[in-house]
């Protein structure tokens, strides 16, 4: 497996500023279709992270898109989310203890979802994945650096590797993570950032990083005993993206007590079933 190329025309780091890229995106009445995130790409029909589910989600009329990067075992950054390869690609192996080449013997297939029916799809380079964004200007990409790479291979060399590609389409990027140290690390690059947690944060959470992240990243399930809307007023223009719905109706009862967007794996329906639903935001 040849390392793609990347583009030695980087464009130059400039202050990032805070737009509501909400509004940006489609105004102060905006079609719920449009604030749905693809999770993994259409992860419920195609392998989740793979090319072939993100060009699905995009073809879709997805608007955002949520990935996950690991490094290999020689630092080229791919797309992944387990921790070993054993429900992805029926292995017993961890994408860091191989290399970039080595990635050959293996494909991205979700056996345990989809049986061999995609057992030719391939592990995507973060390269690939810009390549693609460069054709969707419009959409927004959610890049999570997994935990395992950051504790395998340290913030540094998560950052150093994976920066310079993105640094091409910087504008379409939120760069995620539960590292606060990642993320620490990329607002200090003026970079649009987003910060996952497992659990509601606690009042002033956000000054526990140098300034506050543009996004804070949630299972919705730990809003059964949060009044979102309330909570986000005392909050910096942070913006709430809730994970993982698959009910239209669910969503819009998240959608009502103040998510911003909604991660699905079932981009396509979910989308169909939003369609004609309005939000609006002050």
């Amino acid at each position: 497996m040849s390392n793609p190329s990347d583009s030695s025309d980087m464009n130059p780091i400039l202050p990032f500023d805070r737009t509501d890229d909400l509004s940006v995106q489609g105004g102060p009445e905006t079609c719920l279709a449009d604030r749905l995130v693809a999770h993994r790409g259409y992860a419920s029909r195609y392998p989740e992270n793979s090319l072939l589910a993100i060009e699905r989600a995009l073809a879709a009329g997805a608007k955002f898109v949520e990935v996950d990067l690991q490094l290999t075992a020689d630092f080229e950054p791919v797309l992944y989310h387990d921790r070993d390869m054993a429900r992805l690609s029926g292995a017993d192996n961890k994408i860091q203890l191989l290399t970039y080449d080595e990635l050959d013997r293996y494909s991205l297939h979700n056996p345990v979802a989809f049986s061999d029916r995609f057992e030719d799809e391939p592990i995507s380079h973060l390269q690939h994945l810009v390549n693609l964004m460069l054709h969707y200007p419009e959409v927004t990409f959610f890049v999570e650096f997994k935990r395992v790479a950051i504790e395998t291979f340290g913030v540094e060399v998560c950052v150093e590797r994976a920066l310079p590609l993105l640094e091409l389409v910087r504008s379409q990027v939120v760069l995620i993570s539960y590292s606060r140290a990642l993320v620490d690390r990329v607002l200090e690059d003026n970079w649009r950032v987003g910060w996952v947690s497992d659990q509601f944060p606690a009042s002033g959470w956000w000054q526990g990083f140098i300034r506050p992240p543009h996004y804070l990243l949630l299972d919705y399930t730990c809003l059964r005993k949060v009044d979102l809307a309330t909570e986000k007023r005392s909050w910096p223009g942070i913006r709430v993206v809730l994970y993982e719905v698959a009910d239209a109706e669910l969503a819009r009862t998240l959608f009502a007590q103040g998510a911003d967007l909604i991660e699905t794996f079932s981009i396509s329906p979910m989308r169909k079933a939003l369609g004609l639903d309005l939000l609006s935001f002050e």
